[in-house]
């Protein structure tokens, strides 16, 4: 029986097989009270001149918007996300380097299907559809090759998949080059409920900033008060201001240390593509 798409492969550890066990590796996305009860722990999340309590909803906003910064930073998606995608056929990379192709997304959970199709529409029947037992990938890095299944030998593995009408066509014209002919569809992400710790973390450290950036002026107005009844005054100081701009560099340096693991990783610090 045909495989209907690769088997899923674990993002983290990359390649693992083993279930759960201690030291626990994954934490579910942050909420509203884990936020309060984390880095906003302590902080009085009510304005100080209206009385008003931040809600959960906003920060759950919040939430939302620190999760859709770490996706655009690190091109990681968070939770699964199916990509269909179109690439030019060449001849001898396809021949001569078992069909190497960069996908636009890193961090492959599984493929769908390689096909070529000479349609610019994806719902249309393809002209070659390769098993998914001949599908490589090199997940982190977003690479996928075509690779012979055992017992096939590379000659006889071109001639019994190249069998589409079109497809013999286009060897025979001897065309080096097919625009946007090779399809891909393919998951990319995490899987549910194995988010590692450290990009969880990430998420919450840039969710509290946000809360504290946006806030900060309305939760920390002043830093002093003073009472004056019949020519006697008291005054007092507090931190305020200076207590914020403290927390805000703290959870600076705890971000940049988080990105710059998340970025090693999952080789994100330099960008290497194949031309």
């Amino acid at each position: 029986m045909p495989l209907s798409e690769t088997p899923t492969i674990t993002q983290f550890p990359i390649w693992s097989i083993t279930e759960e066990t201690e030291p626990v590796r994954y934490e579910p996305l942050p909420t509203a009270q884990t936020l309060k009860d984390g880095l906003l722990f302590g902080i009085p999340l009510k304005s100080a001149l209206t009385g008003q309590t931040l809600s959960d909803d906003t920060l759950n906003k919040f939430i939302r918007e620190a999760i859709s910064e770490v996706e655009h930073m690190l091109d990681l998606y968070i939770t699964p996300v199916q990509f269909q995608e179109k690439h030019d056929y060449g001849k001898e990379m396809f021949l001569w380097s078992f069909a190497y192709l960069k996908l636009n997304h890193p961090n492959v959970l599984n493929i769908q299907q390689v096909a070529i199709s000479f349609n610019n529409d994806f719902s249309q029947p393809v002209s070659v559809d390769f098993p998914k037992e001949f599908v490589h990938i090199m997940p982190q890095e977003g690479v996928l090759q075509l690779v012979p299944a055992t017992g096939t030998t590379l000659g006889g593995f071109v001639l019994s998949i190249f069998f589409g009408v079109q497809f013999h066509a286009l060897r025979l014209a001897n065309i080096l080059d097919y625009p946007g002919s090779i399809r891909v569809t393919y998951t990319a992400g995490f899987e549910d409920g194995k988010i590692p710790a450290l990009l969880t973390a990430l998420i919450e450290t840039i969710a509290a900033m946000k809360v504290l950036s946006i806030m900060g002026p309305i939760l920390f107005p002043y830093n002093s008060v003073s009472v004056g009844i019949d020519g006697v005054s008291q005054g007092t100081s507090t931190m305020g201001p200076a207590y914020l701009r403290q927390r805000m560099d703290e959870l600076g340096k705890i971000r940049d240390e988080q990105l710059d693991a998340a970025k090693g990783y999952y080789q994100r610090k330099f960008l290497i593509d194949y031309v």
